[in-house]
């Protein structure tokens, strides 16, 4: 298997409970729960519930992010789960929303990224990237 920087895993998760998509507290506790199910580190959580229906919650995490994005009115949650920590699996969190949802079916597709045979050369080293600050 090849080396990479990071794993991602989108995902649609459809028929799901119309008002578990809209409940914003309910969702952010079901993202948190997600990313401790695949071993990750909350580092913050930001959402958002729009009018008059919808959720998106965006968790950052040491390791990357985990988002959903949410249309009650269609019964569809969509995900994106990224990390850079190869113990980590997004399937695992994925599983944790699916059944948090309700939801009937997934589909979803995995990527890889960064994968390290493509680059020329190694890593450039942190005292070499100027502070942006």
């Amino acid at each position: 298997m090849k080396q990479t920087l990071g794993q991602q895993l989108l995902a649609d998760f459809k028929s799901c409970d119309a008002a578990r998509l809209n409940d914003i507290d309910f969702l952010v506790d079901h993202c948190i729960k997600a990313a401790d199910a695949m071993g990750a580190t909350v580092v913050d959580v930001h959402s958002h519930r729009y009018e008059p229906i919808g959720v998106s919650v965006v968790v950052i995490l040491a390791e990357s992010h985990l988002s959903l994005h949410t249309w009650p009115e269609y019964g569809l949650a969509s995900v994106d789960i990224f990390v850079c920590n190869p113990a980590n699996d997004p399937q695992r969190a994925s599983a944790v929303l699916s059944d948090a949802l309700g939801a009937s079916s997934t589909t979803d597709i995995a990527l890889t990224r960064g994968r390290l045979d493509e680059f020329a050369s190694g890593p450039v080293a942190p005292a070499a990237i100027p502070d942006a600050s």
